[in-house]
C-alpha cells in the first residue's frame, strides 16, 4: 500500500513540475522585448517589443474603411519608428514615452501600406 502512495505521490509531482514547465514556457515567449529604437531590424519582426524615446508628432487618420488611428513618429536620436495606435495617446507630442506593440518591417495597418512601424499595444508618457 505505502508503494501506491509513493508512486501517486511521484506522478503528481511530475504532473505539476511538466505543467509549471509548459506555463513558464508560454509566458517566456509572451513577455515583450526591451529594444533601442537604432537596433530595429528584421530580427525582432513580428515580435512583441518595447521601446522608449520622444514623441515627435502625433496625426489622426482614417484608414480605407473609414477606421479612425493615430500615426505618431517616436525618436531617439536620429532614429525614429513609427507607431500605429487604434486609441488616442493623450498629450505625448515632445515628451518621452514608452511603447508597447508588435514591431513590423512592413506591412499594412488601417488598409494602408507602410514600412518600419509598431502596431501599438500601450502608449505611456513618462512623468518624471
Amino acid at each position: 500500500m505505502k508503494n501506491v502512495y509513493r508512486l501517486i505521490t511521484v506522478a503528481c509531482l511530475a504532473l505539476i513540475s511538466i505543467l509549471f514547465l509548459m506555463t513558464f514556457t508560454i509566458l517566456a515567449k509572451e513577455l515583450p522585448l526591451l529594444v533601442d529604437i537604432s537596433e530595429l531590424s528584421e530580427e525582432y519582426d513580428g515580435k512583441r517589443i518595447v521601446v522608449m524615446g520622444w514623441a515627435r508628432s502625433a496625426h489622426a487618420m482614417r484608414g480605407r474603411m473609414g477606421s479612425q488611428f493615430v500615426k505618431t513618429e517616436i525618436g531617439e536620436g536620429g532614429d525614429s519608428v513609427t507607431v500605429y495606435s487604434d486609441f488616442p495617446p493623450y498629450n505625448i507630442v515632445n515628451n518621452r514615452v514608452i511603447v508597447q506593440g508588435v514591431y513590423h518591417i512592413e506591412g499594412r495597418f488601417g488598409g494602408l501600406s507602410a514600412e518600419h512601424f509598431i502596431v501599438a499595444e500601450t502608449v505611456l508618457r513618462e512623468w518624471g
